[in-house]
């Protein structure tokens, strides 16, 4: 009897330790991402799949949005990795821990998003496939190459902002524009004032002929509104031949 029982201990402790997660707490793995998986990842045009009805996790209730619209969110984001290496996501793939994906608690699956790291603006895309993070303070689980690239690896956690990228607003690149600054005389007047205005509004210059004069050309911006700031501040140094353009100039 002892030697049945004993055996059976042995059994109960190997099933323990064998169940779903075989590693109790999460971890990184030996080896960084190569260069090929720290590439974006390419938004697509997919259908809605698996993992978006309601769901209850801890005792809270939560609601799966059911279609694709601009969506922003800033909070903090996390990672994870081994625990979860080879095991299926929500919505029934098999999550890959060098892959460019996330997990986020309401958002369709599968949605792109693009999650910028708000302390030094490095960014990366995503495909969400995967529900999570459990925490009231975090919106957003990034894969272990997505945190490595942009920097939440470092420190566990980061305030991010995250993006939804639609297909088809992607596809026509109808949010690319350019700040455009005419009637600087000479190449060394350009050349001066590329100097000062890209220091002061921290963004590099494009020096380009125009006519007898010379042009400086900022961008590309993805938003109109962040066009607008960009020629604001210009303005404030003085400079009032400014057009935004469409297309680069």
């Amino acid at each position: 009897m002892k030697f049945v029982f004993s055996i059976l201990i042995i059994f109960l402790l190997n099933a323990c330790s064998t169940g779903r997660y075989a590693q109790r707490h999460d971890s990184a793995p030996i080896r960084p991402p190569t260069s090929l998986e720290l590439q974006d990842a390419v938004v697509t045009d997919e259908p809605v799949s698996r993992g978006n009805k309601p769901y209850v996790v801890w005792g809270q209730r939560y609601v799966p949005l059911t279609e694709r619209k601009p969506f922003q969110q800033t909070g903090i984001a996390s990672w994870y990795g081994k625990k979860f290496h080879g095991h299926l996501t929500s919505n029934g793939e098999v999550y890959d821990m060098y892959g460019m994906s996330a997990a986020h608690k309401t958002l369709p699956l599968p949605t792109y998003v693009k999650v910028t790291n708000v302390a030094n603006n490095k960014s990366v895309v995503v495909r969400v496939n995967d529900r999570g993070p459990f925490h009231e303070d975090r919106i957003i689980d990034l894969s272990f190459s997505a945190a490595y690239k942009i920097g939440v690896y470092d420190h566990g956690t980061a305030k991010v902002k995250v993006e939804v990228l639609l297909p088809e607003l992607q596809q026509k690149k109808a949010n690319e524009y350019f700040v455009k600054v005419r009637g600087l005389k000479s190449q060394a007047d350009a050349q001066e004032s590329a100097k000062g205005l890209s220091f002061m509004i921290d963004k590099p210059a494009a020096l380009s002929k125009d006519g007898e004069q010379y042009a400086l050309v900022f961008g590309s911006f993805n938003q109109l509104s962040y066009a607008e700031t960009v020629v604001e501040k210009i303005k404030q140094f003085g400079f009032s031949d400014i057009s935004i353009e469409t297309s680069k100039p």
